[in-house]
């Protein structure tokens, strides 16, 4: 049996009289990546921040592998976000920004030194490793922020459109590559994006949300046609009925 992942019951956030979300729930899988596609201002990224602990929920519950994490501190959730402009510290290495989470957390150095050097070969980023941020390419850059979340061996990665900030050709490699190292790692994502071709493209399931009224819950609706094995667009309310 297929055990879930990330639960959402519920999740409301508002920002002053705006709702973005209203009584969205949602179940990610284990070792899945599952992707919502939206245009900007639909909620996605709003999700994403409240699943990490970024934002408050107004109300509704977030349980990760069965534990209630609603009100859990985001540095205490197990969680790793990457971010759509990959928010690696331009003052440190490639090397330390790996490290960082980390040393915060109180790995030993001798199995941080080891973790990095594991993802850093499996990204292909061992000759980086001594450069700063402005000294990489975009493409460069997206792998270092995704090494950062990997290293840390998180429950969860939460994806808020980690490619949207590359040229089209590169765009297209890596998200074949990410999608391969998602199913090789068995890792599970919840991956935000608008590129309706990149969500049916890596997606195991996918649901669209969409932007209806200044004031209106996000909601989802069915994409016609089937690729690759999400077999369809899963909406929302029934994810949990995947088979």
């Amino acid at each position: 049996m297929v055990r879930v992942a990330l639960a959402l019951s519920g999740v409301t956030k508002a920002h002053g009289e705006i709702i973005v979300l209203r009584g969205l729930d949602i179940e990610v899988l284990e070792g899945e990546l599952f992707v919502l596609v939206g245009p900007s201002g639909c909620g996605k990224t709003t999700l994403l921040r409240a699943v990490a602990g970024l934002a408050e929920l107004d109300a509704g519950r977030i349980l990760l592998r069965n534990i209630d994490i609603t009100t859990v501190p985001a540095e205490a959730r197990n969680i790793a976000m990457v971010f759509q402009d990959y928010a690696l510290y331009p003052h440190m290495t490639v090397r330390n920004n790996l490290a960082f989470g980390l040393k915060r957390h109180g790995v030993p150095r001798r199995e941080i030194s080891q973790r990095i050097e594991r993802v850093a070969r499996m990204l292909g980023i061992e000759t980086l490793l001594e450069r700063k941020p402005h000294q990489l390419s975009g493409g460069q850059q997206q792998r270092v922020a995704l090494g950062r979340a990997i290293v840390r061996e998180p429950a969860l990665f939460l994806m808020d459109e980690p490619l949207s900030n590359l040229d089209a050709q590169i765009r297209a490699t890596t998200r074949a590559e990410l999608k391969e190292l998602q199913r090789r790692l068995r890792v599970t994502m919840l991956y935000v994006t608008h590129d309706q071709v990149e969500a049916m493209t890596i997606a195991d399931r996918l649901a669209v949300m969409k932007r209806e009224t200044r004031a209106s819950r996000a909601s989802a609706r069915r994409l016609s046609g089937a690729r690759h094995s999400f077999r369809g667009a899963i909406p929302l309310k029934s994810a949990s009925q995947h088979t």
